[in-house]
């Protein structure tokens, strides 16, 4: 019983995680204007702001949740 709660919270955290990361502004820009040779900011000093700090955030949190959860169900 409670290792199907532990895949069922699995199952939701994961979904969340790719959600989230498909919502996640793209930052590859950088890297191709940098590999083609044109003008590049890549290494200046860019903050996230507004909802994409709580998407990074929010991602980062349900990235140790599957953490967590993937070791309990190695215990469990």
């Amino acid at each position: 019983m409670f290792s199907n709660i532990l895949i069922g919270l699995t199952v939701i955290v994961c979904l969340a995680i790719i959600i989230l990361a498909l919502l996640q502004g793209g930052k590859s820009e950088g890297i191709i204007s940098a590999l083609t040779g044109q003008s590049s900011n890549l290494f200046a000093n860019q903050k996230e702001r507004g909802s994409e700090v709580w998407i990074s955030r929010i991602t980062m949190g349900l990235g140790i949740a599957l953490f967590v959860l993937l070791i309990m169900q190695q215990i469990g």
